[in-house]
């Protein structure tokens, strides 16, 4: 379930305006930006500090952070941690995972408990099934007999969590785990965890569309962030919103899809079906959890929007902007308290 990367991010450059109001302590603070590719997309790394060795310095330890937990939850990576637990499967044995891995995993059993299902990081077998379809030069829709059985190896209900022991077991032969709608909301709020170590708690990670941030810059309520909206074929606008210590992620079939037989097919698969939605649909979902924040706009498209938000409306310190277009243009859906957070 790989994320639409938000397209900019907007930080406006209103310091000499606001500089007296800026505390002295803060005025000494520079704004820094760093680049690394990580999990299949660009990391960015915004921080203020008042010495650049310093934020260099903090800034690759967040990128090797990044990359450490790439190195574990990685389907691409064939001795990643996660590929060898994916290879016991059906053996009967539990393996002991490491600390990181098994919190993903945990956190990930409760969200698909809570969504009836939409998020399961079962999915592999659908997974790479689609990506072998999009490989084709005329892509076709696969065969029901496919899916099927296909199917028949996913279920987060097989996957057997051992807190005590720290283990995992996966219950059915030929399983394959897939993170891909979690794991960089993960590495990009552990990014920020990093740098605050390190004293730098202004910052901002962006994974390739999820997007963490830390404390406010100097001498601003928070961090302004740009959410693109494809309201025509050739045709972005952006809704701009204001926060800081959240994750805010865009999920949806408005960038990524593919079309077969005159039908688009999202590139978000519904664990349930093995197909990718219909729908031109996007969510953007706020949340104090990196993990919540991406995973759930995955799973807010594979919902009606009227029944997500509701889901959303039900948790905590989370909110979520919800937008599909049809042939009747386009509808806008959000939560109770998003509008908080709009500029």
């Amino acid at each position: 379930m790989k994320k639409l990367s938000v397209s900019f991010i907007f930080l406006l450059g209103l310091m000499v305006v606001f500089s007296e109001i800026v505390p002295l302590s803060a005025q000494d603070l520079e704004r820094h930006t760093f680049h690394s590719n990580h999990m299949g997309t660009r990391f960015t790394i915004i921080l203020y500090a008042d010495n650049k060795d310093l934020a260099k310095e903090a800034s690759q330890a967040a990128f090797d952070r990044i990359e450490e937990l790439n190195q574990l939850m990685s389907d691409y990576i064939d001795d990643s941690e996660l590929n060898r637990l994916s290879r016991s499967s059906g053996t009967g044995q539990a393996m002991k995972i490491s600390p990181e891995l098994f919190e993903v995993l945990a956190e990930s059993v409760v969200i698909s408990e809570m969504s009836g299902g939409l998020f399961d990081v079962t999915i592999g077998p659908y997974t790479k099934l689609w990506r072998a379809v999009r490989m084709e030069p005329e892509p076709q829709l696969p065969y029901d007999e496919e899916i099927r059985e296909r199917g028949e190896r996913v279920g987060y209900q097989y996957m057997v969590l051992d807190e005590e022991r720290r283990t995992a077991e996966l219950k059915v032969p030929d399983m394959q785990l897939d993170l891909g709608g979690i794991a960089k909301g993960y590495a990009s709020e552990e990014a920020i965890n990093v740098l605050c170590e390190y004293g730098i708690c202004s910052a901002l990670v962006d994974g390739g569309g999820d997007i963490s941030l830390g404390e406010s810059p100097p001498g601003r309520s928070g961090w302004e962030v740009a959410i693109p909206l494809k309201v025509g074929e050739d045709e972005t606008t952006h809704i701009m919103l204001s926060m800081s210590e959240k994750t805010v992620t865009t999920s949806g079939d408005m960038f990524q899809f593919i079309e077969i037989d005159g039908t688009r097919y999202s590139h978000i698969l519904n664990p349930k079906t093995g197909l990718g939605a219909t729908e031109q649909i996007q969510a953007t979902v706020l949340a104090d959890k990196g993990m919540y924040a991406d995973a759930l706009a995955s799973v807010l498209t594979l919902m009606n929007p009227e029944e997500g938000v509701e889901f959303i409306n039900r948790l905590k310190n989370t909110e979520a902007y919800i937008m599909m277009r049809d042939e009747n243009g386009i509808k806008e859906w959000e939560t109770e308290g998003f509008g908080d957070y709009r500029k």
